[in-house]
């Protein structure tokens, strides 16, 4: 191939404090070498992705994505078009088809539980594109087609970066949580996933409010503000225990909880002292909802949780009928994907993970091509 094709590769494993100098120092743009098509296997050229949390922790050298291998093009939100199908059977997947990838592809043996109920984000042998091959901050992308999920109709490619993560929410409180109009409910961390949650959550009934960190007042929390949801900013001395407790109230003065507890609380900040903090938060026989992954063990008051009788369900990463869903919620406009959105030129992909990692953005698109 002719033409120079580069992509944003993870290097380095540098532990780095996210308010730091030069926080993309493990990474670098790289001239890439495109591999031959192997069975099963497509050309893609990249149009947009997206930076995940993820994508971000293995970036600043997190212990929870020490497990990633470098260099690695990293990249696992993204949309992209065909442009040559590999030997073998790919259905009726054809050049010039605009898709989004399954993060997650299982082991697919027949008999293993997961994958035999297409759940392959739980296949304890599945590969994440852009942590185990390379991914969609490579202008070029080869994956299984296998993973390829065609863009519903009335999406655009920019929308088609954000199906994947959009997906992890659908799975977690559509198929985890016990949602009911009516409800109370607390989502803890203002990152992109922390507010598909607020959007979802709202979606299906609830009153929400969103917490969030003094860092995050004129940007995130105030990104949640402007779509209506109540913003609590927290901090050691201001806990979310104590507001509640104080007292919250929505923009009509009405109590949010019920004696300072809450319905449902989704987690998605990461940070451990949130969730041991959670517990205490949430009424009897309320739930917890965790989406966030940590970097070390999680305290949790267990004798609270058994008195209370707290359900506490994690969820894990999304299949291909979460996908579908999620794409649902965008074309219907049930999620507005431009709210959230701070789109980037590839040219400046290290500045969009810079303004990731420090909170400087919403959520960074990249344009790839």
């Amino acid at each position: 191939m002719s033409e120079t094709i580069k992509g944003f590769c993870l290097q380095g494993r540098e532990k780095i404090y996210p308010n730091s100098d030069n926080v993309t120092r493990n990474t670098a743009v790289v001239n890439m070498e495109l591999p031959e098509l192997k069975e099963g296997e497509i050309l893609a050229k990249t149009l947009y992705t997206g930076i995940c949390g993820s994508d971000n922790s293995a970036a600043i050298g997190k212990s929870n994505f020490d497990w990633v291998e470098r260099p690695r093009i990293i990249g696992h939100e993204f949309s992209a078009e065909v442009l040559e199908l590999g030997p073998g059977d790919h259905g009726e997947l054809k050049v010039g088809d605009i898709f989004t990838p399954l993060a997650m592809l299982g082991c697919q043996d027949e008999e293993c539980p997961e994958c035999s109920v297409a759940k392959w984000n739980l296949c304890p042998q599945k590969k994440i594109i852009g942590f185990h091959r390379n991914g969609g901050f490579g202008q070029r992308v080869v994956l299984e087609s296998d993973r390829v999920v065609p863009l519903m109709k009335g999406l655009t490619p920019a929308q088609g970066a954000l199906v994947e993560p959009l997906s992890i929410i659908t799975n977690a409180l559509f198929n985890k949580c016990d949602i009911k109009p009516g409800q109370d409910v607390v989502i803890t961390g203002c990152g992109i996933i922390g507010l598909m949650s607020a959007e979802v959550a709202r979606s299906a009934g609830a009153r929400v409010a969103v917490t969030g960190l003094a860092q995050d007042r004129d940007i995130r929390l105030k990104k949640a503000r402007e779509r209506g949801f109540i913003t609590v900013e927290v901090s050691p001395e201001n806990s979310l225990i104590s507001q509640l407790q104080n007292g919250i109230t929505d923009e009509n003065g009405v109590p949010f909880g019920t004696n300072g507890k809450i319905d449902l609380l989704i987690e998605c900040s990461g940070v451990p002292a949130v969730l041991t903090e959670a517990i205490g938060v949430v009424r009897p026989e309320g739930a917890i909802c965790v989406i966030a992954t940590y970097g070390n063990d999680v305290s949790i008051n267990a004798t609270h949780v058994t008195r209370t009788s707290l359900s506490i369900r994690g969820s894990m990463g999304s299949c291909r009928a979460d996908y579908m869903s999620a794409m649902k919620l965008m074309v219907t406009g049930v999620f507005p994907t431009e709210h959230y959105t701070d789109l980037y030129d590839f040219k400046n992909v290290t500045k969009a993970f810079e303004d990731s990692i420090k909170a400087q953005n919403m959520k960074a698109v990249v344009k790839m091509n």
